[in-house]
């Protein structure tokens, strides 16, 4: 036993990598805050990345009531096709694609996976029935499955740990601007051609993006270890990744928060048009501005704070998540109650604003248990937990605890779901606290 014991330690256990030529300004043991040119472009890129990501993965959402009335489906169906639809085979694929991502190109993995996900967006304006639309749906997600771990895991080689933070918060912000635009532009787009015109054109508008990253990007040179020479299987890895607590708990924080979160962003556009009659049009604009004003200066609020903070103790990495959660529950709680559309709006802002700040530093904190190996598959995991709570159940359960209370308030049976959700956020701030004792011993980069 005490062999096995030993034998698992060392296996899980960093080791450290040489120097190289190229490496050493990018190195985080180095101390070194020069970050190159290349590196900033690189992440412009894939910021861009992020911003048609989730306007292809949200922009739907402001769609659900026409495409309610167009196909004749129920709320718990429109869960569905908002949640399960994408996060099924969204969170199936994400471990292989990032296997993919930690042994192969990441550029030409990514360009890809962004050329797949845009045209069968565009394909999703051609369905002409429920099941047609959730199988276009469910493609979107095998694509945007090969998106976020390997651009993280192109970050986490472009920028040194002390800056990894802020850089994961703006490409993190870029998803924000995403779904903002998104709104908007698909809300004016619906508005004036329907949502099945909506859908081709912002799917389709992803091709260039896609070629520039294949032709402009270049694969940066990864910070080796033996793991990396051995080429370690996919199940060695989950293993050692699972077998550190504060990991775990940091996934569970994140996906049990986000039933609220994601489930907030894709049913608020319905929210405000149901309770308040706004058109698709007024929706796009103003829930986008709350959106876009949160989720950016919340993103980057939580990046400055973490690279302020963690030099002093890492551990803020975590307790700045839990301690935004623990803002973010009564401000969304907040808007569901409001009177006014108004009133709604600036708490969409607020509630943002912390779930972004929250979110930004979660991600990057995923890093900091997982060995550059390993770093593409970490957060493959992150969100395998996160797409089937937040991106999958999140909606539905939404969905259907609208059907449920329907009978009762009628037409605001979805503003009560949606306050029901914010709840779960203190569960997950749980998780962060308890990933929080462990993490000293957990923490690997």
């Amino acid at each position: 036993m005490t062999g096995q014991a030993s034998e698992a330690t060392a296996q899980d256990m960093p080791v450290p990598a040489p120097a190289e030529e190229g490496l050493a300004r990018n190195d985080p043991a180095s101390g070194s805050s020069r970050i190159p040119a290349s590196s900033w472009y690189a992440l412009a890129v894939l910021t861009g990345v992020s911003l048609f990501a989730h306007m292809d993965r949200l922009g739907v959402t402001i769609l659900l009531q026409d495409i309610k009335t167009d196909l004749g489906v129920s709320d718990q169906k429109l869960g569905l096709l908002s949640g399960m639809a994408f996060a099924l085979f969204y969170a199936i694929m994400g471990v292989p694609l990032a296997r993919l991502a930690d042994r192969g190109s990441r550029v030409t993995l990514l360009s890809g996976c962004l050329m797949l996900w845009t045209v069968l967006t565009a394909a999703s304006g051609m369905a002409r029935n429920f099941t047609q639309l959730f199988i276009a749906r469910m493609g979107v997600g095998v694509g945007e499955a090969g998106c976020i771990p390997t651009a993280h895991s192109l970050i986490g080689d472009l920028f040194p740990r002390q800056r990894r933070a802020l850089a994961i918060s703006i490409f993190s912000a870029g998803g924000s601007i995403g779904t903002s635009g998104g709104m908007l532009i698909v809300g004016m787009l619906g508005q004036e051609l329907g949502w099945r015109t909506a859908l081709q054109i912002v799917g389709l508008s992803g091709v260039p993006l896609a070629l520039l990253v294949y032709f402009t990007m270049r694969e940066p040179v990864r910070k080796l270890t033996a793991e990396t020479t051995e080429k370690e299987p996919a199940r060695a890895a989950l293993r050692a990744l699972v077998r550190r607590p504060a990991f775990v708990h940091l996934v569970i924080a994140y996906g049990v928060g986000s039933i609220c979160t994601f489930g907030v962003a894709q049913w608020a556009p319905t929210f405000l048009i149901r309770s308040f009659g706004l058109s698709m049009t007024e929706v796009g604009a103003w829930s986008g501005l709350a959106t876009v004003t949160g989720g950016v200066l919340g993103m980057l609020t939580g990046g400055l704070a973490a690279t302020w903070l963690m030099p002093r103790d890492a551990r803020w990495e975590l307790w700045i998540p839990a301690i935004a959660y623990a803002c973010c529950a009564p401000v969304y709680a907040l808007m569901f109650l409001s009177p006014t559309p108004l009133l709604a709006l600036v708490l969409k802002a607020g509630g943002n604003f912390f779930a972004a700040l929250g979110a930004g530093v979660a991600f990057s904190a995923v890093q900091s248990f997982s060995e550059p190996n390993r770093r593409a598959t970490a957060v493959a995991l992150f969100y395998l937990v996160t797409s089937l709570l937040g991106l999958g159940l999140g909606p539905y359960l939404i969905g259907l605890a609208s059907d449920l209370l329907q009978p009762r308030f009628g037409v605001e049976s979805l503003r009560y779901a949606l306050f029901l959700s914010c709840g779960v956020l203190v569960w997950s701030i749980v998780h962060f606290l308890l990933a929080v004792r462990s993490s000293g011993r957990d923490r690997v980069n």
